[in-house]
């Protein structure tokens, strides 16, 4: 006899699970990708691509775009051939819910809501962006430790705890490699659990082995998704997208804009540690979405990052006030004189162009980069698309000049939007900004993706690798070379 009571799979019928931004599902292997115009000469390694790609529709019916199950696509380009891998993460939570045939999990980062089922159960995706450090692959998700996966087949290895060390079950999706001393620095925020305020800071050596882990004390339990460091600080922007605690148990979205509690910045110097933490008041309310870079010279501390002066409404509308709309992101240059002893810093606009996902050339991290490049929202270059899940999608790619405000421009065309872009210098003393930009360029008409590769010294493109189907919008990605691969 059958048995109906779990019936297939059907998603809701949102932005967030329609159209473009359906579900894609699809775990493949493509063997030797259509390529127009030539993979430049010794470009050789993989580019790596992380999203959320639910495998079942959420379990109280809708959801948030955040809350898929992490996916990783893998370019890998070899001998002007490029290659195509796509795979579930197995995370704890993958792989009940597979057992299970159907969502099990409550709201987003919400665990009073879960099937009794998954009690104890760790609820991260690893969705979000792809790390690598002392010869290790990981897929990243803020609410969860690293999970480590394997660079050439993709497969789950587990979550990875540096030898027993990270003293708590949180790690941040954006931890900074120090491209001097080779450290890896990182952070783990809502440590203590929903509501804590208490955020640790990491430093794992070269080798991967677990340095030391100290912590503060948080004015209030922010979204910290991002952070800075320059040669001499550590850097967080604490802004009043807010996890209450009483909220979440009632039901309600995991993160609330709260204006009048402020944002502060926290500036933590890396040889003192969080003993010598300073805190800066903003003068109004703000959200740092993503970081670009920072650095410091004779106490004067530049941080360049992308600020909106409102809360991420797309995500998590502003409940006490639903009229009001998101504000776009600009990159910002923030002057703190730590010489000083008020609390005021300068504001310079690196661009008018609304933008996100930024990047610079990884070998002048902390240091006076020149150079930006992100995705942005520019009309004068071609038609937008049709809003999505996160408002309106990137038209281009943008070269900022920091200190010129010069700007130059990818398009990639009509009905086609871009994604964030990695950076790969052209040869190991190419000037800086002389580079390959790698990303994803979604082709919304043709239902399918490209990974183009984009000359920075005039942001042409010089191949396009074409994928024969949709992969599903994804976040973070990460270019390593055959070298660091061991390929």
């Amino acid at each position: 006899m059958t048995n109906r009571s779990n019936p297939a799979p059907r998603f809701p019928d949102s932005v967030v699970f329609s159209g473009w931004y359906a579900p894609s599902r699809v775990e493949a292997d493509v063997h030797d990708l259509e390529v127009e115009g030539r993979i430049p000469d010794g470009l050789e390694g993989a580019y790596y691509k992380a999203s959320a790609d639910p495998q079942y529709p959420p379990m109280l019916g809708d959801g948030i775009y955040l809350d898929g199950d992490g996916m990783v696509s893998m370019v890998r380009l070899v001998n002007g051939r490029a290659h195509l891998k796509t795979r579930y993460v197995r995370t704890p939570r993958f792989l009940a819910e597979r057992a299970a045939q159907r969502g099990l999990f409550g709201h987003y980062r919400n665990p009073y809501f879960d099937d009794p089922s998954v009690a104890g159960i760790r609820r991260g995706t690893a969705n979000t962006a792809i790390g690598w450090h002392a010869g290790k692959l990981f897929a990243l998700k803020e609410d969860s430790p690293p999970m480590q996966i394997d660079p050439v087949t993709l497969d789950t290895l587990g979550y990875h705890d540096f030898g027993g060390r990270l003293p708590h079950d949180t790690f941040t999706a954006h931890p900074k490699t120090d491209p001097e001393t080779g450290e890896m620095i990182a952070f783990s925020y809502n440590a203590e659990g929903v509501g804590s305020q208490t955020i640790w800071v990491h430093v794992v050596s070269p080798d991967g082995q677990h340095v030391k882990s100290e912590y503060f004390e948080a004015p209030y339990s922010s979204m910290v998704h991002d952070f800075l460091v320059s040669r001499h600080y550590i850097v967080f922007t604490i802004h009043p997208m807010i996890n209450d605690i009483e909220r979440t148990r009632r039901g309600e979205q995991f993160f609330n804009w709260m204006p009048e509690r402020g944002a502060k910045i926290a500036v933590i110097p890396r040889a003192a540690g969080v003993g010598g933490l300073r805190w800066f008041d903003c003068p109004s309310a703000v959200m740092e979405a993503h970081t670009i870079n920072a650095f410091d010279d004779n106490g004067v501390l530049y941080l360049d990052h992308d600020i909106q002066r409102s809360g991420w409404f797309s995500q998590f509308p502003w409940q006490d006030n639903p009229q009001v709309h998101e504000a776009p992101p600009f990159a910002e240059r923030w002057r703190l004189d730590l010489n000083r002893a008020d609390d005021r810093y300068d504001v310079r606009v690196l661009s008018d162009d609304p933008g996100e996902f930024p990047t610079v050339d990884p070998r002048y991290l902390m240091k006076d980069a020149s150079h930006v490049f992100m995705g942005c929202i520019n009309p004068k270059l071609g038609p937008m698309l049709a809003f999505g899940p996160f408002g309106p999608p990137f038209n281009a790619i943008s070269r900022i000049d920091t200190r010129t405000g010069e700007r130059t421009y990818y398009h990639p065309g009509p009905d086609a939007a871009v994604t964030e872009p990695t950076f790969i210098p052209k040869s190991v003393d190419a000037a800086e900004g002389d580079g390959w930009l790698v990303l994803l360029v979604e082709r919304r008409a043709e239902n399918r993706n490209d990974l183009v590769i984009v000359d920075t010294a005039l942001m042409t493109p010089v191949a396009t690798v074409k994928f024969p189907f949709r992969t599903r919008y994804g976040f973070h990605g990460k270019w390593l070379s055959a070298a660091e691969l061991g390929w």
